[in-house]
């Protein structure tokens, strides 16, 4: 593994420690730095700031974990997320918590946008509609997961994410959604 990859590896690991006990706008980048017992300048070579580091460690682990299956499934993928998730609840409980220019909740519509993007080009014939339905459905799922992982005795992710696709088969069978819009 190249060193750059260990060193990055390393700064993610101890800002997933520190986030496990501390909120993220309360963790610096000098305690990042002094937890995995490295320089600041090391930092600042390989990111901007916490919330680069933040995404990294969400695309590189997340984007790893995707890549691992060939599926293209929608509930597939989302299983793996809950999954992911709940591995590492505090960590994304505490990311979720971020508001403001660098809402981590906006990192992670955007993955999950394209994830719902590439489904329901293949499902919904009318642009205009696939695009209001991918915003709000990632919207609702990433506010269903954000809940999910505060709750005090989460269920098991497989049990979650049967439940969303019973939610959303249920509004398709009671026209909840245009069924004109679906292709055949």
């Amino acid at each position: 593994m190249p060193e750059a990859n260990i060193t990055k590896r390393a700064l993610g690991a101890s800002l997933k420690t520190l986030m496990q006990v501390k909120p993220f706008h309360k963790i610096s980048v000098g305690e990042i730095c002094e937890h995995c017992g490295m320089h600041r300048k090391s930092f600042y070579y390989h990111f901007q700031d916490k919330y680069d580091l933040l995404n990294w460690v969400f695309y590189s682990e997340f984007m790893q974990l995707l890549d691992t299956t060939a599926q293209t499934d929608l509930w597939h993928y989302l299983r793996r997320v809950c999954e992911y998730f709940a591995g590492n609840r505090s960590f994304y409980v505490n990311a979720f918590a971020i508001e403001g220019q660098n809402a981590f909740a906006d990192t992670f519509n955007e993955m999950l946008e394209a994830i719902l993007s590439a489904y329901l080009r293949q499902a919904i014939r009318d642009e205009s509609f696939r695009e209001f339905y991918c915003h709000f459905f990632s919207d609702a799922f990433r506010c269903a997961i954000v809940r999910w992982l505060k709750e005090d005795d989460p269920i098991c992710a497989e049990e979650f994410v049967t439940l969303c696709h019973r939610t959303v088969d249920y509004a398709g069978a009671h026209g909840m959604m245009p069924q004109h819009e679906m292709k055949p």
